[in-house]
């Protein structure tokens, strides 16, 4: 099974350097690793012997344009049969590869997996299904991010990543395989490390953002409500508006949206499942 690897950077040279450590320790080692670099502004020098070391192709966008064309760039770039998405912050562990490859040996059109929190390996995050279905698809992404994802290139060059959107490109991306009716599997393994809570990251982000400024992020939701239905839609929603609640600023403005954009049941529930999940002590969905 020929893979591809396909990574997008942005000013993570360190991380780079990491999760190309984790690729050097894979049982199965890729066909080539293609590394889509979305017009940094700090220089890649300490990455370049790293790179070098995995024979990693290295592309520098000219002008930033968003993780998900810099994707398509790898998948349009890439050769393998397979193509296995990997974001810099995260690592792989040494089975990932050889794991995903017994699944399309199998049949499977695209795979994903669970994950560990990078630092704090015994916090576990997986999914029990055997493939991806509608029950969990419309509780969000219960599976992974991109870094847990993978698809033979023929089904996914006809889909290509919505580069319209800022935010959810993994959950359409899984939405849109399995409308499509693909053989979507999960393996509910923990097959790689994710860095929760980076200073750069989504959820440092939006902890400082204005109320205005969500209304982007709710664009998977829109594309994808005819899907959802009324309920699950308001819901997700409603997660989005309020997601990190306690640490924003003006959170009368952000409850009073909540009730704007998904009504008033929806805001309520949030709070009464963020209270169930305090008591019973269970994580969000991812």
């Amino acid at each position: 099974m020929d893979i591809s690897v396909v990574i997008t950077t942005c000013n993570r040279p360190a991380f780079l350097v990491e999760a190309l450590a984790g690729i050097v320790s894979q049982e199965l080692q890729p066909k080539e690793i293609l590394i889509i670099d979305d017009c940094s502004e700090v220089s890649y020098q300490e990455a370049y012997n790293a790179i070098k070391d995995v024979n990693a192709q290295f592309l520098r966008l000219e002008n930033k344009s968003g993780a998900n064309r810099a994707r398509n760039i790898g998948i349009k770039e890439s050769s393998g049969t397979v193509i296995a998405f990997l974001d810099d912050d995260d690592v792989w562990l040494p089975d990932y590869l050889s794991e995903i490859s017994k699944q399309y040996e199998l049949g499977a059109d695209a795979v994903v997996t669970g994950f560990k929190q990078l630092g704090k390996e015994s916090v576990l995050v997986v999914n029990k299904d055997v493939r991806v279905t509608e029950a969990s698809l419309l509780r969000g992404n219960t599976y992974c991010g991109m870094s847990g994802f993978s698809c033979k290139k023929e089904v996914i060059e006809n889909l290509h990543f919505d580069e319209t959107l800022s935010n959810g490109q993994d959950w359409d991306m899984f939405v849109r395989l399995f409308l499509g009716g693909v053989d979507f599997r999960n393996i509910s393994k923990g097959l790689f490390l994710y860095r929760f809570q980076n200073a750069d990251g989504i959820g440092a982000k939006l902890r400082n953002i204005e109320p205005r400024d969500i209304i982007p992020r709710l664009a998977s939701a829109n594309k994808h409500k005819s899907f959802l239905g009324d309920y699950w839609f308001k819901k997700r929603v409603s997660e989005q508006v309020l997601f990190s609640l306690k640490y924003k600023k003006g959170k009368v403005r952000w409850l009073l949206l909540s009730v704007k954009l998904s009504g008033i049941r929806a805001t309520s529930s949030f709070f009464y499942r963020a209270m169930r999940r305090k008591i019973l002590k269970k994580p969000m969905s991812i």
